[in-house]
């Protein structure tokens, strides 16, 4: 099909009703996927119509996920009044929200005001492989310095009323935070400020891809009141190792069903990054999102010393919608300069 019927059949505006079953975790044969050979450019060549193609089995896939989720019920474990975690001590601790991998509590810790706390529903090796993979990702780009996304300020065993279970204290913490998500909604447009929301939110996304991080249900907190924006959650995430061609994907400990092509290979991971960042874009936002990615990418290029995913850089240039054509051009140069600067060493 032409790009065009596709844009028509799979509109970003859509509602996706797939029939779908929950899922159940499987663990690969390998968590480390074999990296493709050096000569073949295949994991380079990304075009629009990757995209495309991809949003209903995007929406299809994350529904699936959505559903597995709200199939768990929420333990609420009722932590005592004070808990300790990575040898911080914590108080007040209020629940938050659950999901497959564990339960999120709002706590105070002394002296530094709110933090959140992930804390695993179980104990075994699962746990701790899911928990300690989460925390490497985390460090990743803390380590690059990405902006907007959460940090991992301790990690370790709580002792709960209902056991040992494994903890991470991440900051910030927004409480009165919205998740947006393709499960949950793109979030509402700001009235004057949506450019800034814009800003921030393909900011964060283009550092996060340069540093060799590419989502996968990608989730983004937005504080109701000071608009700060936060990305948490990057139990899926894959992990993009080696350079010039020569790529490898770090997959999780567990892979879901849904989620298993998006890490066979680097450009299977970066595309369905990408395309989860574009359907975060509510209608109205696109060309404001289309210029926050221009100006972005035009100072990432500028930047000497770049990360893994610096190749895939113009993956950003090829969106599933029509923007300005002056914008689409700068965005196409901006797109192609930044993939192009030398890399650091991975």
């Amino acid at each position: 099909q032409s790009s065009r019927a596709l844009q028509s059949t799979m509109s970003l505006d859509a509602p996706w009703r797939p029939a779908l079953a929950s899922a159940r975790l499987t663990r690969p044969a390998s968590t480390l996927l074999k990296p493709r050979s050096a000569c073949d450019p295949s994991d380079r060549r990304i075009g629009r119509s990757n995209f495309l193609q991809l949003l209903g089995a995007t929406g299809a896939a994350l529904f699936a996920g959505s559903r597995r989720c709200r199939a768990e019920d929420d333990l609420k474990m009722q932590l005592n009044k004070d808990f300790s975690c990575g040898g911080l001590d914590l108080e007040n601790p209020r629940f938050l929200g659950g999901g497959v991998q564990g339960e999120v509590y709002q706590a105070d810790l002394p002296g530094k005001g709110l933090v959140a706390v992930k804390i695993s529903r179980r104990n075994d090796d699962y746990a701790k492989g899911t928990f300690a993979r989460e925390q490497q990702v985390v460090k990743l780009l803390s380590d690059a310095q990405v902006p907007g996304v959460e940090r991992c300020i301790a990690a370790g065993p709580v002792v709960t009323p209902v056991g040992q279970r494994q903890g991470l204290v991440m900051q910030p913490c927004l409480p009165a935070g919205k998740v947006i998500s393709v499960k949950s909604g793109r979030g509402t447009p700001l009235f004057l400020e949506e450019d800034k929301r814009m800003e921030k939110l393909m900011k964060t996304a283009v550092r996060v891809l340069d540093a060799g991080v590419a989502g996968v249900d990608v989730q983004v907190l937005q504080d109701a009141n000071s608009q700060e924006q936060a990305w948490i959650d990057f139990t899926e995430a894959a992990i993009l190792r080696g350079e010039k061609g020569n790529f490898s994907v770090e997959a999780p400990v567990m892979v879901c069903p849904e989620y298993a092509s998006r890490y066979k290979s680097a450009k299977d991971a970066v595309v369905g990054f990408a395309t989860e960042v574009f359907l975060l874009v509510p209608a109205t936002s696109r060309q404001l999102a289309a210029e926050a990615l221009a100006s972005e990418l035009e100072l990432l290029a500028q930047e000497p010393s770049r990360g893994v995913g610096q190749t895939f850089q113009d993956v950003w240039a090829k969106l599933p919608w029509r923007c300005e054509p002056l914008t689409q051009g700068r965005l196409e140069a901006a797109a192609e300069r930044c993939a192009e600067v030398q890399m650091r060493s991975a």
